[in-house]
């Protein structure tokens, strides 16, 4: 009667050395993709799925992911950084974030920096790739893997590393490098143009840099 009692146990170890990953795609298809390219991996399990924002927070709180795959793209453009930025502040759980996108500009990967992100999975590397980078996100290794981006580390991203910007100065920092303007992202944020402005001044402070032209230049360089 109790010999099944150490099995179960056993299986219950097993299950929790298993890397804990929620999925989150507005794509059924792609989602499909993922889960049956991760579910031939042992040390992986999917856990949960979800294709919005609020639906993944919720999973998020309720089943304490070890990584969480997201695209950039979701129910509406941005969603997928902004969902990075709550995951990694949730009180709930704060998982590692691979971001999994068909995009790879240089502007949308520093982005995703900027929002947290751990790691950045290009959609066209092959499937063999998935399981790896979840590993190596899993361990706190950052890992860019752009597809045929001609850089996975730029000068601009080294230069925000050492920068100790602060969470307004990192999301106008995202905005700025969209190229827009302050007067735009004084509306996106809901500040006046004064205060964009003082915080724009401060960035290029932090980052060693004279003006926005120069962020642009530093995020199409290659890491020195």
């Amino acid at each position: 009667m109790h010999q099944g009692t150490p099995y179960r146990r056993r299986r219950r170890r097993l299950r929790r050395r298993r890397i804990r990953v929620l999925l989150v795609d507005r794509w059924p298809v792609t989602r499909l993709g993922i889960r049956t390219s991760l579910r031939q991996v042992k040390y992986i399990e999917i856990v949960g799925e979800a294709s919005d924002a609020k639906r993944a927070l919720r999973l998020n709180a309720g089943l304490h992911p070890d990584v969480v795959m997201l695209d950039i793209e979701l129910a509406h453009e941005g969603d997928g950084l902004d969902l990075c930025k709550l995951l990694k502040a949730s009180p709930a759980n704060r998982p590692r974030v691979l971001v999994y996108t068909a995009r790879n500009s240089r502007e949308e990967v520093a982005a995703a920096s900027l929002a947290g992100a751990d790691g950045y999975l290009h959609k066209g590397v092959d499937c063999g790739s998935i399981s790896g980078t979840v590993y190596k996100v899993h361990r706190g290794e950052r890992t860019w893997a752009l597809g045929h981006a001609e850089e996975t580390s730029t000068e601009l991203r080294s230069l925000i590393d050492g920068a100790r910007l602060t969470p307004k100065e990192e999301e106008i920092l995202a905005l700025l490098l969209g190229r827009h303007t302050n007067a735009e992202v004084a509306e996106q944020l809901s500040l006046s143009r004064n205060t964009v402005k003082s915080h724009v001044h401060n960035i290029l402070r932090k980052l060693g840099l004279e003006n926005r032209q120069d962020i642009w230049r530093a995020n199409s360089s290659p890491k020195r």
